[in-house]
């Protein structure tokens, strides 16, 4: 598996990777045929337009395993998971936000998510970010690979619009770094 940086020819595998994660099932593949798979569908091509820097993905043999969407801002809390990059990118910002997160369903799930959040660092720290952040409803994988590596978990219960006027509950994990590279641990990024 080999990191790629991403752009317009990843969108359809990249529009995959999100419906198979998590719109395969239920009320989700529902929502999926009714509407959101045009919003990923614009979400990605927004993200691999106005901020690509920030997009990678890993690849095995030519075809995408998983990927990550970083987004810099200032504040944390939840953004809409369907919004536009230029309405909360902060060139200013600290704080790299993870606003897509997937990973092809199958044996090796946990060593690419791994793989995806060690190359986030990498990523956040080259974009002049000194925290990552990821907004989670309903992702064990994620949840599992984040409480691996020291993320912190909010106390704090927030909302979160996962789709146009649909909110779940969320909690906020984040994790900080030295600039230098270094992981900070034991920070209690809340405080």
């Amino acid at each position: 598996m080999d990191f790629v940086k991403l752009d317009q020819n990843y969108h359809d595998q990249l529009l995959k990777l999100e419906e198979e994660m998590y719109w395969y099932s239920g009320r989700w593949k529902e929502l999926w045929g009714k509407g959101a798979k045009q919003e990923f569908d614009n979400l990605i091509a927004d993200y691999l337009t106005n901020f690509p820097g920030s997009c990678f993905g890993l690849a095995e043999r030519n075809e995408l395993v998983g990927s990550m969407f970083l987004l810099k801002v200032s504040k944390l809390k939840p953004i809409p998971c369907i919004h536009k990059v230029p309405d909360y990118l902060d060139e200013k910002g600290d704080i790299a936000y993870v606003s897509l997160f997937v990973v092809k369903r199958g044996n090796n799930e946990v060593e690419i998510a791994e793989k995806l959040y060690e190359k986030a660092e990498e990523v956040a720290l080259s974009i002049g970010c000194k925290k990552i952040a990821v907004v989670i409803f309903n992702s064990p994988l994620e949840e599992e690979v984040l409480k691996g590596n020291n993320y912190e978990r909010s106390i704090e219960e927030y909302q979160w619009e996962i789709y146009p006027g649909l909110m779940v509950p969320c909690h906020i994990y984040t994790y900080s770094l030295l600039m230098d590279g270094s992981k900070v641990s034991g920070v209690n990024t809340f405080c």
